[in-house]
């Protein structure tokens, strides 16, 4: 008698994740336009039912991918202590810009019109406040001069100007010849902005 092979069902969070992995690949590929039930259970070979069990439909697959891309944000731009706070600041401003330039989809879907972080109730502005902290916690070593009423703002400030940037970037509309120097311009400007008394 030949035994048969047992077999092992797969983890729900293993199956969510590689949904998420394939919404992920129609994301870049195709914008949050191409991202339906159908187009990421056929991404993941698996039928749209799957899809459905672990997200219960569209917009909560949606609110996943965007929480999925704020961690991820949120580890590009948390670098580690070791470089002095200003290179540690500057180093987490280019980490952004990478990010947003090598996932432009990924980044229409947190910061562009209709982002699950509109309803600032959400589970997914919750997790952009998080990312937002990151920002203030190195704003706040490089300045510590600034209080608790002033460290947000200059962290919007920052933000403000990364964002511009980075949105002048990818519309292809920028008026000068090298946007990797005009970032470094930027940046001066921010670090000398938070560090002025």
């Amino acid at each position: 008698m030949v035994d048969s092979p047992v077999r092992r069902r797969t983890a729900s969070h293993e199956v969510s994740a590689a949904l998420l992995r394939a919404a992920e690949i129609v994301l870049d590929r195709d914008g949050l336009g191409g991202v339906t039930v159908r187009a990421v259970a056929d991404a993941a070979e698996v039928s749209p039912t799957s899809v459905y069990n672990r997200f219960h439909s569209k917009d909560g697959l949606t609110v996943a991918l965007a929480l999925r891309t704020l961690a991820q944000l949120g580890e590009v731009v948390d670098v580690p202590a070791g470089p002095a706070p200003r290179e540690r600041l500057r180093q987490s401003c280019r980490n952004y810009r990478e990010f947003a330039l090598r996932h432009p989809a990924r980044y229409a879907l947190i910061f562009g019109a209709g982002s699950p972080l509109e309803d600032q109730s959400s589970e997914a502005a919750e997790a952009g406040r998080a990312v937002f902290t990151v920002l203030k916690g190195l704003i706040g070593d490089l300045a510590p001069v600034l209080d608790d009423g002033e460290l947000p703002e200059a962290a919007q400030t920052v933000w403000a100007a990364l964002h511009g940037s980075v949105t002048i970037e990818q519309a292809g509309i920028g008026q000068t010849p090298d946007a990797d120097a005009t970032f470094e311009l930027v940046l001066d400007l921010v670090i000398r902005g938070v560090t002025t008394p």
